[in-house]
């Protein structure tokens, strides 16, 4: 019952008015590959091979709000470090999102490098802010998690549809996998 996801009708309805939002490729996207908001604010362009058309999750970043800094880790668990085979719609965001990078506001926060610790192998990695895929339009820097849920809202009760957080959209594109015949397993 805590599982949150959208339905067919809602989905559309909230994408129809997110096509308006600075945020609409970051959801766009999480739709086509069930990415977690960390996981998708972590995820820099070196994930994304576009010849395989793949995209390697391997990385989060978070906003510490009482410490007040950025601070990247590994993904959640080691079954959570995966490559993604992309949709076409999900390479068309990445293209379109690559395409604007250079016209995107950049700050001061970008130009760190921050370390953490591959659950995998133990080893020091790096995650080169300047390198991320999504960048706040307005401030130039990375949206901190808990602006999506914010912004979310305001899109859900201007679609009509009943307020959820951004973790539902990856229940969602689990449960329009599972509803086109992917094998849970294999999901």
């Amino acid at each position: 019952d805590d599982i949150k996801f959208l339905t067919i009708e809602e989905q559309q309805a909230f994408l129809e008015v997110a096509k308006r939002s600075h945020n609409y490729y970051q959801y766009a996207l999480i739709l086509e590959t069930g990415l977690r908001t960390g996981e998708l604010i972590g995820l820099t362009w070196d994930a994304i091979d576009w010849e395989r058309k793949t995209l390697t999750v391997n990385k989060t970043l978070e906003y510490r709000h009482k410490q007040g800094c950025w601070r990247a880790g590994p993904p959640k668990t080691q079954q959570s470090y995966r490559t993604i085979p992309l949709t076409n719609r999900a390479y068309e965001i990445l293209q379109a999102v690559f395409e604007s990078k250079e016209s995107c506001k950049q700050s001061k926060t970008l130009s760190q490098t921050l370390e953490y610790v591959d659950r995998r192998t133990g080893e020091k990695e790096t995650l080169v802010m300047s390198d991320l895929v999504f960048i706040n339009w307005r401030t130039g820097e990375p949206a901190k998690n808990s602006s999506y849920d914010t912004h979310l809202y305001k899109l859900c009760d201007e679609a009509g549809i009943k307020r959820f957080c951004m973790h539902a959209l990856r229940h969602t594109y689990a449960t329009r996998a599972i509803e086109s015949g992917m094998q849970p397993k294999v999901l």
